[in-house]
């Protein structure tokens, strides 16, 4: 729902004092800190669902919006009752029939049974019309096989080859020391350029490189995983919100990423803490920019069915993996010390692995 300038100014500056008060609960200052964002990047074009208003309302103890109408009436005193008609204003009048009237009633009703009768006439040759033109269509279909009706990108000597790896880096030369170009995903189709034995050239979304043949199928696996689960990015597309959280381009919501937890910037527990929070969120600021690929792979979160992607579930954010150049950011953060291992369940996730204010 689009907010008036006025309203998104009072909700703006309400969850900025409530913030601020110290008297929100963890749960509070991650929705709350969700709406910030929200607010602050789409304004009074800012969309929320029912559930996320309803929350937002009770959690500033907003007062609903009078329509404009209702307000403008409210404060210049002019709104006033309707008038009531008088029963006999509303009684019909009887009607004089006039001589003209009374010869040409028969051509009328000879006009009007012309239309009763022409309306379904027309809609049945329409019907039947289209009948027609779909077995017409039927039996072009069937027509006997000739060279001249194949596509044109069917005749050509185009070949397909499929990813058989889990994840299998493209490189620039047939060589493992040669660059890397990017990471492809298993079930990926590539088109083959050229086998030259333990190598073949490809041409895929990262461009024309090389890949080990031995990760590369003509049949595509049996059961390919949906594109929508796992994607190539820019570092233009990720926005980094803390050491565990991104935003990601074209998602709805924020992403938790799984398998580690960073310190907490936002009310730490301590200086200690929101020291090593900061540094763990520029070290994966500086994995993102500085990676040759970076690759997403979308996953379920560790919540009750049916609650993913609703404030029950993760304060309402999505949840992933992010690799660059082959490997989870996890990982590399874990080995910095600037993160812990963290495992969740299949519907929830046990508390937070230790302080950091030791």
């Amino acid at each position: 729902m689009p907010f008036s300038p006025e309203r998104t100014k009072e909700i703006q500056s309400r969850i900025d004092a409530r913030l601020r008060s110290g008297q929100a609960n963890d749960w509070e200052v991650s929705f709350l800190t969700n709406m910030a964002e929200r607010f602050e990047r789409h304004g009074t074009e800012t969309r929320l669902s029912k559930a996320q208003y309803a929350s937002l309302h009770k959690v500033l103890k907003l007062e609903g919006e009078k329509p404009a109408q209702t307000r403008a009436a409210a404060d210049d005193g002019t709104s006033k009752p309707a008038p009531k008609r008088s029963p006999r204003a509303v009684q019909a009048r009887p009607r004089s029939i006039s001589v003209s009237r009374a010869i040409t009633a028969p051509r009328r009703a000879v006009r009007k049974a012309q239309r009763q009768i022409m309306v379904p006439l027309v809609i049945a040759v329409g019907f039947f019309a289209l009948v027609g033109s779909l077995f017409e269509t039927s039996s072009s279909r069937s027509t006997p096989y000739s060279p001249s009706a194949i596509p044109t990108s069917q005749t050509t000597n185009t070949t397909y080859v499929y990813v058989t790896g889990t994840r299998v880096n493209q490189r620039s030369e047939p060589s493992t020391a040669n660059a890397v170009m990017g990471v492809l995903s298993e079930g990926t189709r590539v088109e083959m350029l050229r086998d030259e034995g333990q190598w073949t050239q490809i041409r895929s979304n990262l461009g024309v490189g090389w890949m080990s043949s031995s990760f590369l199928s003509p049949v595509a696996p049996p059961a390919e995983r949906p594109a929508s689960q796992d994607r190539s990015l820019r570092a233009s597309d990720v926005r980094i919100i803390d050491g565990d959280t991104i935003d990601i381009r074209g998602m709805t919501a924020n992403v938790r990423l799984v398998g580690f937890n960073a310190p907490e910037t936002w009310r730490p527990s301590c200086t200690a803490e929101r020291q090593v929070g900061e540094q763990a969120t520029a070290r994966l600021g500086q994995l993102v920019r500085g990676a040759a690929s970076i690759e997403f792979e979308r996953v379920a979160c560790s919540c009750r069915p049916g609650t993913e992607g609703t404030d029950r579930c993760n304060f309402g954010r999505l949840c992933g993996s992010l690799f660059v150049d082959g490997r989870d950011v996890g990982s590399t953060l874990i080995a910095e010390g600037l993160a812990v291992p963290y495992r969740c369940g299949r519907t929830s996730c046990p508390p937070p692995p230790q302080s950091w204010c030791r």
